[in-house]
């Protein structure tokens, strides 16, 4: 293994899960934050990790240290002190290497998971695309050689890359989820179980991978252009106000198309 000391800076929900990606591998895992509460429960759920509160005077530790803090976070941590021969690497899709590159330390990096990550909620890593940049290209080849050991797939990808890589994961899983908490609402406001549009999720997501051409895919009144139902919709969304908005954009970019 190319690092055998691991540490993570951050309690939150990508925080878990790489805990949880090294727990099983031979590396000692050290987890540094503020928050003394929030490290309790990852001792909890991990009793084999080390917990660090983090203060000024706190030197932060590891061959490879993960920065699994929020990007506006970034800035704090130049008033911390980092082992001079650590690689930091922070973990957003939508900030450059130089948000992080007056560290002091042997370089810096960005890993990039792209998924979805919620505390305690599986994910199965090796199905998760890994995007990497690096100060150097020796970094970057060594990060990506680690991430390979893990049998994960990782990938070269700079900045502007990420950035449009991050826009369709807002685009197809937070916008899309919000869209599937709001129809859960208004069926359960009718006494519907939710689990009713299991089929019709699967059907959507199964039929734009497997069409050579997703828009080929497209359906709706929108597509028809059955402005009747449109409109008996709409009227339907009255006590909607957001999401009778969301429905009459979608609708218009669908007719625009």
């Amino acid at each position: 293994m190319t690092f055998h000391k691991i540490s993570i800076v951050g309690t939150g929900n990508l925080a878990w899960h790489l805990i949880s990606l090294f727990y099983t591998k031979e590396v000692q895992i050290k987890v540094y934050a503020r928050n003394e509460e929030a490290l309790q429960a990852l001792l909890k759920a991990f009793p084999r990790i080390n917990i660090i509160s983090l203060h000024k005077d706190t030197p932060i530790e590891g061959e490879l240290i993960f920065l699994a803090i929020k990007d506006d976070a970034f800035e704090s941590m130049y008033t911390y002190t980092f082992q001079s021969s650590a690689y930091v690497v922070h973990l957003s899709g939508a900030r450059s290497l130089s948000a992080i590159a007056s560290i002091a330390c042997a370089g810096v990096g960005v890993i990039y998971p792209f998924q979805t990550f919620t505390k305690g909620r599986e994910v199965y890593w090796k199905q998760i695309p890994i995007f990497v940049e690096a100060i150097t290209e020796d970094l970057q080849a060594l990060l990506i050689q680690f991430l390979v050991e893990l049998k994960l797939t990782a990938y070269h990808a700079d900045l502007d890359t990420r950035k449009h890589i991050q826009l369709c994961g807002v685009l197809v899983n937070n916008f899309v989820y919000h869209i599937f908490n709001e129809a859960a609402v208004i069926l359960q406001a009718k006494g519907i179980d939710k689990k009713i549009l299991s089929p019709i999720i699967a059907e959507t997501v199964s039929k734009f991978f497997e069409l050579e051409n997703p828009r080929e895919g497209q359906s709706g009144p929108a597509l028809r252009k059955d402005f009747k139902t449109i409109g008996k919709h709409i009227e339907m969304l009255e006590k909607f106000p957001n999401l009778k908005t969301a429905y009459e954009e979608l609708t218009k970019s669908i007719l625009n198309t």
